[in-house]
Order: structure tokens, then C-alpha cells, then sequence
């Protein structure tokens, strides 16, 4: 790619061997996620599906399943790496009407009004210019298709990012502030600035909705605590800090000792706060 806005997101989750490292447990806790993100989608047999920043491949996995051997899916991502694995995992599992390829989905040339439908988990709060991305996609998508994603509403109503990012403040410091509306997890949180780049994007029919729904991540209070860790807010507070493996560890204890209070009989269930945004095109 001779165009890459997005170069410093290409080189940060190029190198994301931890998210291959952690990816069932990931799969697990956001099971709720994209399960919600499908049903907004209402993918259907023989239907082409575009999912943009696919990681290591369960959202495309489970849409191949939904469309059936008659549809089809392609799993963009900008991580050679994580598409490395997500290609292993579609393999093991024997689907055949997926494929995976590593592209920039701001300005990859996708074949024009080929896709009844795109989703994404998490995956879309990253683009360097949003309106553009957003522009790019719904080009590849036919006249009334349409699009489903989920992403975080504010950060003060995820325990799941909160509780983690502020036992590395009182372990280490803060990071520097990082633009509320530049590439990262928090991106989307103002619904209506989702809303106005969406329709600057070309989209209609546009919804940002909040939702909730409970995480699930595997491993009692420890187990959801070394993965909220070591992937979220408090992983970036503890790199741009020079934190320690001993303040990783204190971090993750005092994590564990807070999310102890959403463990029930059935596992650990965290309230997420969402935006479920939906569009279709003309």
C-alpha cells in the first residue's frame, strides 16, 4: 500500500502478538458483543459480508456460518500478523467461503457494490480519517445493504477499561491525554458525533443506540483480571509509564480484588456500555 494514513496503527497492531495469545480468552469476554452486532446485522444464508478489522477471526468465522456455503466473507484487517492466525483458525474449522486479506479499509480499492452487509467488532474506531473510511466501505457495498458495528460508549461506564486503567494511574501515573476523537478504543463514544460522520460518509438510515450487555470473561476474578490487563487501558498506561513486570503484577491484584464484585455463580459479568450503530445504503 503506497497510501497509508493509518501507519501508525498498522505498525501497532502489526506487532499484536498479544492479542493471538489472548484471543479465546478476548472471544470469550466479548461473545456478548458480537453477538449483538450480528443480530443488528441480520446476516442471511447466500448473503457477501464485508467485516472490517476481522483480528484473529471469530466475527468472520461465525458470519461464514450465518451466510452458509452460498455466501461468502472477507476479513480485512491491517495486521498481517493477527490474519496470519485468524487464516489458521478458518482452516481448523473447515469454512471455505472466507477470505482474509491484510488491507487498509480507509483506502483499499474494495470491489465496488459487491457486499449485502458489513460488521465489525470493535473494529472501526482506529481509522486515522474516519469520514473517508467510512466513505470507502459503503462503496463496496449494493444499493440497501447495510452496516452493523459495536463500539464503547464513554469510559466511566466500562468497568471492564476503568477498574484496570486506574490501578495503573495509582501505580505508575497517568499516560498523556490522547485526542478524545483520534484513533483509539474510546473513539465513538459521542453518539452524534458517530451519527455526523456517518452521514458525511455517504450513509443513511443511520442509528447509535446504547446498549448493555455483561462480558464474560473466562478465569474467575484472576483470569479476567490478567486479560483486562494486559490487553486495555491499563496494558497502555504501563507502557507509556515504563511500568514494571512487579507493577503489572500489582496492577493486575488490585484489578482482581475490584472485578471480585461481579463474580456470580455462572462467572465473572461485566456491564458494558455500548453504541450499537446501524446504516444502510441508497
Amino acid at each position: 500500500m503506497t497510501d497509508n494514513p493509518n501507519k501508525d496503527q498498522a505498525e501497532y497492531w502489526g506487532a499484536a502478538q498479544k492479542w493471538i495469545e489472548f484471543q479465546d480468552g478476548l472471544d470469550a469476554t466479548l461473545e456478548p458483543v458480537l453477538a449483538g452486532t450480528l443480530g443488528a446485522a441480520g446476516l442471511k444464508p447466500g448473503e457477501a459480508v464485508l467485516d472490517i478489522g476481522c483480528g484473529t477471526g471469530m466475527s468472520t468465522m461465525t458470519a461464514a456460518r450465518l451466510v452458509g456455503p452460498k455466501g461468502r466473507v472477507f476479513g480485512a484487517d491491517i495486521s498481517e500478523l493477527l490474519l496470519g492466525r485468524a487464516m489458521v483458525r478458518a482452516a481448523d474449522a473447515g469454512l471455505t467461503n472466507i477470505e482474509f486479506k491484510r488491507v487498509d479499509a480507509q483506502v483499499h480499492g474494495f470491489e465496488a457494490a459487491a457486499y449485502d452487509a458489513v460488521i465489525s467488532r470493535f473494529g472501526v474506531m482506529f481509522f486515522a480519517g474516519p469520514v473517508a473510511a467510512f466513505g470507502n466501505i459503503a462503496r463496496a457495498v449494493r444499493p440497501g445493504g447495510r452496516m452493523a458495528f459495536m463500539a464503547w460508549a464513554d469510559l466511566a461506564e466500562n468497568p471492564w477499561f476503568e477498574i484496570p486503567r486506574l490501578a495503573a494511574v495509582a501505580r505508575v501515573g497517568d499516560m498523556p491525554a490522547v485526542e478524545q476523537q483520534g484513533p483509539n478504543p474510546m473513539a465513538f463514544a459521542d453518539r452524534g458525533y458517530v451519527c455526523d460522520l456517518l452521514d458525511r460518509a455517504g450513509w443513511q438510515d443511520i442509528s447509535v443506540s446504547k446498549v448493555q450487555v455483561d462480558l464474560t470473561p473466562p478465569g474467575g476474578p484472576e483470569g479476567a483480571a490478567g486479560l483486562a490487563c494486559r490487553v486495555g487501558m491499563a496494558a497502555r498506561v504501563l507502557q507509556a509509564r515504563d511500568g514494571s513486570e512487579a507493577d503489572a503484577r500489582a496492577v493486575e491484584a488490585a484489578t482482581a480484588e475490584a472485578l471480585a464484585a461481579y463474580d456470580t455463580p455462572k462467572g465473572i459479568r461485566i456491564p458494558a456500555m455500548l453504541n450499537l450503530c446501524t446504516a444502510r445504503r441508497d
